[in-house]
């Protein structure tokens, strides 16, 4: 399995909406609840070119990936690390810095759904206190043969109390743009913001190999409160793919950029979404960005 490369070469407007906007959850906004005409593709270069790198956490020199989480990524914040991470060295992952290897154990998918697979924490960066706009760039490896099933959770941008598992954004406890695997390898964006209480963006546009290193760039803008100004980008190893406009992340200054949502894991819950077999997926080369004052 291959990136999408055709892709790049047509325009995102000429995609149908349905294949734009899918519904994930029985929570999930429909289709006709994102104006189409909100959607394209990045017009500009890609945000770690504009912006200055401020922050890039990698785990400790800690022998488990628990503490290696909660020493490099300074978190206290977390949820399956003991049982389903591992820490990668520079060698394992081949891309000079250390990494994490997370694992999904046969028959788990959601956190909320039995057994626990895959794991989570957040991060709250200094260097991103008060931010408005923020970049994260991240290196994801799916092992060879990586089964999809229906998909499951990848990490993005939060503010607030990160709203996810259903949960309502209602513009002064948070958002978190998170971005997903499914069928096959498609990629979306998934997001939590206000009017959309997860709901899946751009499915399709791109698709995930196994086997190899993926670069991950999305970027983040905050609407001006009472304004719907806000924007998403994404960037996979390095074409543009996505952009949405118009998004209302809040609606009180309060809220802002705070950190990385670390998020992975089978799901969706229930036995549809359960990874059948022992899998894991790698992470690496965690990278903040604000823009230059």
């Amino acid at each position: 399995m291959s990136l999408d490369t055709n892709f790049f070469a047509r325009p995102l407007t000429g995609l149908p909406l349905a294949t734009l906007l899918m519904a994930v959850t029985p929570w999930t906004a429909q289709a006709d609840d994102i104006d189409e005409a909100s959607l394209g593709i990045p017009g500009v270069e890609a945000c770690s070119a504009r912006y200055t790198e401020v922050d890039a956490p990698r785990p400790s020199a800690a022998g488990n990936g628990h503490d290696a989480i909660r020493e490099g990524f300074d978190t206290r914040r977390h949820w399956g690390t003991k049982q389903n991470v591992d820490r990668l060295g520079a060698d394992q992952t081949g891309l000079g810095e250390p990494g994490l290897r997370v694992h999904y154990p046969a028959d788990t998918s959601s956190p909320g759904d039995g057994e626990k697979g895959g794991a989570g924490f957040y991060t709250e960066p200094a260097a991103l206190a008060g931010a408005e706009r923020a970049c994260l760039t991240y290196r994801v490896r799916f092992e060879p043969g990586f089964d999809f099933v229906k998909g499951g959770k990848l990490p993005g941008l939060y503010g607030g109390d990160a709203p996810s598992g259903g949960e309502t954004a209602d513009g002064e406890n948070g958002f978190s743009m998170r971005l997903m695997w499914r069928e096959q390898g498609q990629g979306e964006l998934y997001e939590y913001v206000v009017d959309q209480t997860g709901t899946s963006v751009g499915r399709g546009t791109w698709t995930f190999p196994s086997g190899q290193w993926v670069t991950i760039e999305q970027e983040i803008v905050l609407n001006d409160p009472e304004e719907s100004n806000g924007l998403a980008r994404l960037w996979i190893d390095g074409q543009p793919v996505l952009e949405q406009r118009d998004i209302v992340y809040r609606t009180t200054p309060d809220l802002t950029i705070d950190g990385l949502m670390f998020s992975t894991f089978f799901g969706g819950s229930g036995n549809e979404w359960r990874t059948p077999r022992d899998q894991y997926a790698d992470f690496a080369a965690f990278r903040l960005y604000v823009p230059t004052t």
